[in-house]
This record gives C-alpha cells, sequence and structure tokens, in this order.
C-alpha cells in the first residue's frame, strides 16, 4: 500500500480554516489517500517552513494570508499568473524543486461561471490591493471585465506591484474615483482580510442589481454578506473561491479534479 499523499495549509493566524478537509475529500475522491494539517506560520519563517516540509516528502501546501506575496522568495520556479500577481497560494515540491502558483484568479472566474455571473464588460470595483486582489484582478482583465477598479488605503504603498496589470485603476480607499466607481460597479469584491461587523463597503453606494463576494469566510456567512443578502443583492462569502481554489490545488498535486459535489459536502456548502 502506498504511503498517503502528505499536504498542509501555512498561514497567521489560522483561527478557522477548511482546507484539510478539502484536502482530504478531494482525494479521497481520486482514490488517494491524504494526510492534511494547518499550520500556524508567520512571514519571516515560511522559507524555513516550505524547506522542512519539501525535505519530509510533502506533495504540496496552500498559503493564506499574510504569506502569499512573501511566498515567491521562496520557489524555484513560479507560473506566469503568480509572477504577474506577485501572489502564491499553492506550493508543489517536486524532484525539479519548489514550485509556486496561484488558483485564486482561475477559481474565483469558476466560481463566476458556476452561478451564470457574467464577466465580460462587466464593471469590478476590488477593496484592497494585496495578492488576492492582484489574483483576481488579472482573471477578470483577461476575462473581459471592463473598468477594473483597486481600491487601496495607501495606493502608493502598492503601485509598484500593480505596474503592468494594464486595466486596471488604482485609486483610495475613500477618494471620489472610489465613491464613482462603486456607484456604476456591476461586482464588488472584498479583498481585505477584514473580519467582524465592520463592513468593507456600506451597500447604499451601489446599485442594487451590483453582485457582491467576500473572499473572506468562517463558520457562519460573513456580516457583510448576511446584510447584502437582507438588503436584496446577489452575495457571496469566501467559501466558494475556497471551493473552487482548492479543487485546482488538487488537480496541480494529483493532475486530476475531484468533483465539486465532494467538497462541497466537505465544506458545509451551501450557506
Amino acid at each position: 500500500m502506498s504511503a498517503p499523499l502528505r499536504l498542509a495549509v501555512l498561514g497567521e493566524p489560522l483561527d478557522y480554516t477548511l482546507s484539510p478537509a478539502l484536502h482530504r475529500a478531494g482525494l479521497a475522491d481520486l482514490g488517494i489517500a491524504c494526510e492534511s494539517e494547518a499550520l500556524r506560520v508567520p512571514p519571516a519563517r515560511l522559507g524555513e517552513a516550505l524547506a522542512t516540509l519539501a525535505a519530509s516528502g510533502y506533495r504540496g501546501a496552500n498559503l493564506t494570508h499574510p504569506l502569499k506575496e512573501p511566498a515567491l522568495a521562496h520557489v524555484q520556479d513560479a507560473s506566469e499568473s503568480a509572477r504577474r500577481a506577485h501572489s502564491v497560494n499553492t506550493v508543489t515540491f517536486g524532484v525539479g524543486g519548489t514550485r509556486g502558483d496561484t488558483t485564486d484568479g482561475a477559481g474565483f472566474l469558476d466560481l463566476l461561471d458556476h452561478h451564470g455571473w457574467p464577466v465580460r464588460g462587466a464593471g469590478v470595483v476590488l477593496l484592497g490591493a494585496g495578492g488576492a486582489a492582484r489574483s483576481v484582478g488579472l482573471a477578470l482583465l483577461e476575462a473581459g471585465a471592463s473598468p477594473v477598479t483597486v481600491c487601496a488605503r495607501r495606493p502608493e504603498t502598492v503601485a509598484a506591484r500593480w505596474e503592468g496589470i494594464v486595466g486596471a485603476t488604482l485609486v483610495g480607499w475613500a477618494s471620489e474615483a472610489a465613491g464613482a466607481a462603486l456607484a456604476g460597479a456591476g461586482l464588488v469584491v472584498n479583498a481585505t482580510p477584514l473580519v467582524g461587523e465592520g463592513l468593507p463597503c456600506a451597500l447604499d453606494r451601489v446599485p442594487r442589481t451590483c453582485r457582491v463576494v467576500d473572499l473572506v469566510y468562517g463558520p457562519e456567512t460573513t456580516p457583510w454578506v448576511r446584510a447584502a443578502r437582507a438588503a436584496g443583492f446577489a452575495a457571496l462569502d469566501g467559501l466558494w473561491l475556497l471551493i473552487f481554489q482548492a479543487r485546482r490545488s488538487i488537480a496541480l498535486w494529483t493532475g486530476r479534479q475531484p468533483r465539486l459535489e465532494v467538497l462541497a459536502r466537505a465544506a458545509g456548502w451551501p450557506k
């Protein structure tokens, strides 16, 4: 009997994660024994942690906030999308070294397609400008979304990371430009790690026809998504992205995708 395929999810603080459950369920659906664990790893120890996993025979790992951006410095190879987004959420350990990919953008497009939400020509506002926002923004632009406005609390500190991402406009969080973009948006995405009852965006600033996605997830539906649904918006939280992102990560590690409904059950979806 072959040894189980070993996986992990790394982050800090990792108070709540469903990734190990998705790893185990997805691999079981493919007929592959799997062990997966959640490891709290601060950015300063990421290189050491990845080297330890590689030496210990792990096949791969998912990375979450705040490790996606610093991970590029600790992989021997990176996909084009990971390099352009300056973000890695999927690490694969192989004989040729450690490879970094991002499945956030492609997984987000899978999510929209699953719900029949059109992308081409849709005006998008991204709240946040970090690695997840860049991965999602790149994918949306390549799929034909326009315009894509990125709201950052300190645009000057992230401007270099957005250079070369043609079609994305970086604006201040509370600026007039941000307000104008929200007023005409067809899709608003919270790509910050904000949690709790403080809403990332007041819903009276966007049209009622706008779709709302919160990349944050937790044991319960996020407050912003609850508020959006109560106000009549079509809204999804980050559990949906997690499922589609995990499906693509598993395909990178095994060459096959598990069934969507299997991952959905493992995540307790839908919520």
